[in-house]
């Protein structure tokens, strides 16, 4: 998140607070405004509107989700395992969150956010960097991929897999499988393909 200063965290504080009260869609900039204890005018020193207020907060919830994420997954896996638990994780605790969910519901905002220069990319590119460089070194990443390119698609089937996690039915098991085999697998250097 960038440094919004002590008046934008404030403003972001008061949204908070009110997108809790009385939910993202009702809340109105004036209600913000009175929350934080700024005009409205202030507000749009510092943001655009609302939903670059539900934004703000989004990026700040993505650095929460990397931390439950990085407790839950072992350093010590390989690239495949480590990749699979990130995914699996993410997406059960990105879930339940509104914030992440805008990311997912809105298709314009969704589409926005895939695009290599967004700063949805960017952080995600960071995030995985460690992981990409270490599969690269131990040869787990299959040598023909761009590191940048696997981030993008392993970005856009979280995406997707949010979208669809009400059908997996609560079933880790088939969740961690379906990422597992239809994700993470067609990355391998020594995948097993379909015999000749």
């Amino acid at each position: 998140m960038p440094d919004i200063g002590k008046t934008g965290a404030r403003i972001v504080d008061g949204a908070r607070r009110c997108f809790e009260r009385y939910g993202i869609e009702k809340t109105t900039i004036e209600d913000i405004a009175r929350a934080a204890g700024v005009s409205r005018p202030t507000v749009y020193k510092f943001f655009g509107g609302k939903m670059d207020i539900v934004d703000c907060i989004g990026f700040a919830e993505l650095d929460k989700i990397q931390e439950v994420v990085r407790a839950r997954v072992q350093r010590h896996q390989g690239f495949a395992d480590t990749t699979t638990e990130a995914i699996v994780a993410s997406v059960q605790v990105a879930s339940g969150n509104p914030y992440i969910r805008r990311f997912v519901e809105d298709l314009e905002v969704s589409a926005q956010s895939q695009l290599p220069t967004s700063p949805y990319q960017e952080q995600a590119r960071h995030r995985w960097e460690s992981v990409m460089q270490r599969a690269q070194a131990s040869g787990e990443l299959a040598a023909d991929l761009d590191p940048a390119d696997v981030v993008s698609w392993l970005s856009r089937n979280q995406v997707m897999l949010l979208r669809v996690l009400d059908q997996f039915g609560g079933d880790e098991a088939k969740l961690r499988h379906m990422v597992r085999r239809f994700v993470v697998e067609p990355l391998l250097a020594n995948r097993s393909g379909p015999s000749s």
